[in-house]
Parts: C-alpha cells; structure tokens; sequence
C-alpha cells in the first residue's frame, strides 16, 4: 500500500513536471508571404515564440533564414523542416518571395507599361520581391533588377485546372488538356501582358519587341504550347480550315487583313477591341473594331486549332 501511494506520488509529480515545460508552437504563428532575413547579430534559435522555450540552436550575424510567420514580436522561420522562432527585432529583411500569377507577363524595365520588356516569363515562375509601389514589384530575375505588374503575382504558387501547379505539364501535351475557350482566355491574358511592346521587325523574337505575327505566336504558344505559325502568310497557311466569316467573330480570334504584299493581323479580345502590334503607333496597343469597315478581311479560330494539336 505504501509502494502505491509513493508510485502515485512520483506520477503526479511527472505530470506537474512535464506541464511546466512549453509545448512546440508549432501552429502558433500567423502565416505570412514566404521572406528571407538576414540574422542582425548571433541570435537563439527557439522552439516557441519566448525566452521560456529551450534553444534550438545558435546561429551567426548575416546568416540567412526563411521566415514563414509571425507570433507576436517573434517571427517563425524554417530550417531543416522544421519550425523555430527567433526575436523579430534581431532580424532584417532582405526579399520576399513571390510568384507570377498569370503566363507570358513582362518583366519591365520600369514600374509601368511604357517601360520596354526585358523578359517574358510563364506563370509560377519564382521572384524575388525588393519592395512595392504604385501597384508594381520591383524584382529580381536572373541577377537583374526589373518590375512586373502586382495584380499578376502571388505569394503562392497558382494551381492547373487539374489541382496540380500550372507550369508542370509538358508543352507537347498543354493544348490537349484545355478548352478553346480556355485557350481564348489565356491568349487575351498574354496579349494584355504584351501591351507597351515596342514594334519592330527586325528584333521581334527579343523580349520587348513584337511585330503582328510575332505577337500572336507567342500569345497562342504561352496560352497552348502550339506554334501558329511564325509569319501572317504562315499563320494563315496553318489556319485554313478555322477560317470564319466576320459576321461569327469572337474574342480570343485572330482578325486577319489579307492583301497582296501586306498583311496584317491582330487578337480580337471582345468589346469592340483588339491588341496588335501597330507599326505607326510603334508599339502593341489596343484599337477599336468597327464592324462596318472594310479593313479586316476575316477571322480565324487559332484557339480551336491549337486545342486540337494533341
């Protein structure tokens, strides 16, 4: 009878003990964009937000950690999967991480559409994000410093329609797993990025340069993975069986004007609106489609074609 008491006392005692000690936090945080620090000074690692959880680990001024949190005046970071603290005040950061929401956006020159593209990145692809302003990220890509619109970023990776991340099916194979009108949307979505495009012939395959037919390849082939074609007489050899009258136009179509010795071709995007690459204007803009003029010939259906190409 005595062993039991004492037996009872020492498991009592266990409990008071093991309940003194803080429990990993491991969802105590407030989730927040994905940013890398750096360490200000050597600073302690904990397994809580507090001084009263135990120290991890010790690491060294300008060592640099993910933080994924926050928890009051802590900040969680990730190391080696798994979830430490660190006092925020002790930390600096440098970028966060973010990543491109829509597929074939600009990388600019500038915080604006009037600044020259320097790259046509597809969707998912990773940034790093220096700051904001004015509805812009100033970024940094492949060792350059450049901007790209906000409204096309996300600090998480955007999903396919078929729950896995959008990048990851292979270009042969994109075309077959959508719509047309899936691809119609996403051709406008790439269109509108290429908006500000300087016109030119001879540097149309650059980032930043388009003429006509260079600016629809590239629209379809990001929204697709199809190559229409790489010349309006090209585009129009490939499209013939998705020609269509006028009269059955709609957005996300190709507008065509065929004349000996000089085509022309622009994506219509619906509301009496199309994108093209305008010689006169010197770059990509959108203009107004008048269905009494005479100027467009006819209108094909490239979406259609490149969900077919399987």
């Amino acid at each position: 009878m005595h062993f039991k008491i004492r037996h009872g006392l020492i498991l009592v005692s266990a409990v008071c003990l093991i309940s003194a000690v803080p429990a990993q936090a491991r969802t105590a945080y407030k989730t927040t964009a994905k940013t890398v620090c750096l360490t200000k000074t050597s600073v302690h690692m904990r397994k809580g937000p507090g001084l009263n959880y135990p120290v991890q680990t010790t690491i060294r001024k300008g060592a640099r950690v993910k933080k994924i949190g926050a928890s009051g005046s802590w900040t969680a970071v990730k190391t080696n999967g798994s979830v430490s603290y660190i006092k925020s005040r002790y930390l600096k950061k440098l970028y966060k991480v973010i990543y491109v929401s829509g597929d074939g956006v600009n990388l600019r020159t500038g915080p604006g559409t009037g600044y020259s593209s320097i790259a046509v990145v597809p969707q998912n692809t990773r940034l790093k994000c220096l700051g904001k302003h004015a509805g812009w990220a100033k970024v940094k890509y492949e060792k350059r410093t450049c901007y790209i619109s906000s409204a096309l970023t996300s600090t998480r990776k955007t999903a396919s329609a078929s729950g896995s991340p959008a990048g990851s099916t292979s270009t042969g194979s994109a075309a077959g797993s959508q719509s047309a009108d899936a691809i119609r949307s996403k051709a406008i979505f790439a269109a509108r990025a290429r908006l500000g495009d300087l016109y030119s012939q001879s540097k149309r395959n650059f980032p930043g340069y388009a003429d006509c037919s260079s600016l629809l390849r590239d629209v379809f082939l990001s929204a697709s993975g199809i190559n229409i074609g790489e010349t309006t007489s090209g585009q129009i050899a490939r499209l013939t069986a998705y020609r269509k009258p006028l009269s059955a136009l709609q957005a996300g179509d190709i507008l065509m004007r065929i004349e000996s010795g000089s085509n022309h071709a622009a994506l219509y995007i619906g509301n009496g609106q199309y994108i093209h690459a305008s010689s006169t204007r010197g770059r990509v803009i959108i203009s107004t489609y008048y269905p009494a003029s005479s100027y467009w010939t006819c209108c094909y259906d490239a979406a259609a074609y490149c969900s077919s190409q399987r």
